[in-house]
Formats: structure tokens, C-alpha cells, sequence
């Protein structure tokens, strides 16, 4: 049943059908793309840190500082490995509120995984997250990181008592450490004798950063002290850059496996990182894609409605 919209100036129809269209078809888009991670998340089996392949995988463990240590949470406090927060200003403009972002930010500090066979290292960078933990909180102040250990609440209680009113909204996100945590994005294993140097190149390059410096470059091949190199000098030259690359080699095949989870960044696999388990995230992505689903057929019905309206 058709609703009884109208009359519309034919501007006005143009400009009604245009805005339908386009939230039509980014609806859709939407629905595409949530249903595309539900079927990847699905459809791709777990893998073990230790005996993971090269490439596209799905890791679950528990969360491990990374060589930096615990994070502090910029608004909270709160010790965690990864965070994300935005402070916002509440705008009063002619008698219509609403909430603008006027500072924002995210961890970019790689952490860990282990699931029991093995750690692999997390690059947050272009990751799409979710966390169990976010908090949401109003005060009077806009001063990120004032608090060392209160927690949000007793930020939120201090500030207001102290300044009254709560024009400002918080809100952060935090990843703890020993968390579960689901990850999918492309693992790649550096070190253990895995990476090649290019020695020509390599030779090449330590010659030519050497000449840049012709004093050092004197001091150490200019054997006769004639203030010259001269060919022969020039060979010793040429056998030490050779010499270096192959240090340089050597050292490369003694670092120890490393394992790095990061951002397939190829347009097609999603870098998923979230402290919700697999089954949670299933769900989540399919309400997601039906109640997208619906907002498309739902805009689609008005612009029927406005095209055929006299």
C-alpha cells in the first residue's frame, strides 16, 4: 500500500529521488560488505601459530604485552595494550545540541598473541576492531589524560563536582592484556635464515654511502697516505663492501623466527581484530547485514513512493 506523499516541485522530486537512490545503494553496499566478513569469518578454519601457513589466516589466543610494555588509556588511565578515544564538545547552536569531535586517537603499538603453541606479533595499523571493552562517560572538562589510575567513572564524578555541568562526552575503547582475542589478517614469519639480501646491491650501496664521506673513505683504504685512492685502493674498497654484505647476511640468517600478524591491505580480505569470540562475531555481522538489508528495502519502497507521487 502506497503512502499518500506529495505534491512534489519537480526539483524537489529530483533531489528527494537522488538522496533516496544513493542511500539505497550504499545500503546495499553495506549489507555486501558485512556479509562478505561473515562468510570469510565462517568460512575460514583456525590456524596454530606454530605450524601456521604463509598468508591469510585466522589466529585465536590470549593477548601478551609487546616489546613496548603496557599502554596507559589517555583518558582513563587504565594500563591495556591497545586503545582508542575520542573526546567530544556538546555545540549549542541556535537552540539544536549536538555532539562534535574535537579530539581523537588511536593506539598504533604492536602487541602479541600466543595461543599455547606459539606468539605472534600484532600490527594494529588499518585493523578493524571490536572490543568488549568500551566506555562511554559526560564531564564538565575537556582533559584527556588527566587521570593516573581513577577509573572513568571517578573521572567523570571529579570533574563535574569540581566544575559542574557535563559539557563534554568520552568515550574509549581498550584492548587488556591475557584477554581472548580473535584475529584474522596475513601472517608472515621474519628471520631464521628466512630473509635473502641482494649482496651486489647491498656492496653497492655501502660503496656509494662510503663516497659521500671522501675523507673516511681516505682514511681507512688510503693505504699509501698519497691523499688519493687509487685503483689498487679502490679493489680493497670493493672486497671490504663485499665483505660487510656478507656480515650483514650472516646476521640476517641468526635472528630467530618471528612471527607477524598485519593489514592484508589487497581490497578483498579483511583485518579483523576483536576481543569478542568467533561465534559472537557471526552474529554480530549477520543482525548487521539483515537490518541493512532491511534499511535498503525500506528506502527503496519511499522512492517508489516519490517517483510515482504526482
Amino acid at each position: 500500500m502506497f503512502l499518500d506523499i506529495g505534491p512534489f516541485e519537480p526539483l524537489e522530486k529530483t533531489i528527494f529521488l537522488c538522496i533516496l537512490g544513493v542511500l539505497c545503494l550504499g545500503a546495499l553496499w553495506f549489507v555486501f560488505s558485512r556479509m562478505q566478513r561473515y562468510r570469510i569469518i565462517a568460512d575460514t578454519p583456525t590456524a596454530r601459530i606454530r605450524s601456521a601457513p604463509q598468508g591469510y589466516v585466522e589466529i585465536i589466543g590470549h593477548v601478551i604485552a609487546g616489546e613496548d610494555g603496557m599502554l596507559s588509556a589517555p583518558l582513563s588511565g587504565r594500563p591495556c595494550v591497545w586503545y582508542q578515544y575520542k573526546v567530544e564538545e556538546l555545540d549549542d547552536v541556535n537552540d539544536k545540541k549536538r555532539w562534535r569531535t574535537i579530539r581523537s586517537g588511536c593506539s598504533e603499538h604492536w602487541f602479541q598473541i600466543n595461543d599455547g603453541t606459539g606468539t605472534c606479533l600484532i600490527d594494529p595499523e588499518g585493523a578493524e576492531v571490536s572490543t568488549n571493552h568500551k566506555h562511554t562517560w559526560q564531564a564538565s572538562g575537556s582533559f584527556p589524560g588527566l587521570a593516573s589510575g581513577l577509573g572513568s567513572e571517578g573521572i567523570a564524578s571529579v570533574m563535574t563536582s569540581v566544575l559542574g555541568g557535563e559539557r563534554y562526552r568520552y568515550t574509549e575503547r581498550l584492548i587488556f592484556e591475557h584477554e581472548p582475542i580473535y584475529a584474522l589478517g596475513r601472517f608472515n614469519t621474519v628471520g631464521g635464515g628466512r630473509d635473502q639480501l641482494d649482496q651486489a646491491s647491498t656492496a653497492r650501496d655501502l660503496l656509494r654511502s662510503w663516497k659521500q664521506d671522501p675523507e673516511g673513505l681516505k682514511a681507512r683504504f688510503d693505504a699509501d697516505g698519497d691523499g688519493n685512492i687509487s685503483m689498487d685502493e679502490w679493489k680493497e674498497a670493493q672486497k671490504a663492501a663485499r665483505r660487510e654484505a656478507r656480515e650483514q647476511q650472516a646476521e640476517l640468517h641468526a635472528l630467530p623466527d618471528m612471527n607477524v600478524l598485519n593489514d592484508p591491505e589487497d581490497g578483498k580480505h579483511p583485518y579483523l581484530l576483536s576481543t569478542l569470540d568467533e561465534e559472537q562475531l557471526i552474529k554480530r555481522y549477520r543482525w548487521i547485514s539483515l537490518g541493512c538489508f532491511a534499511g535498503s528495502l525500506t528506502t527503496f519502497w519511499l522512492f517508489l513512493e516519490v517517483l510515482l507521487a504526482n
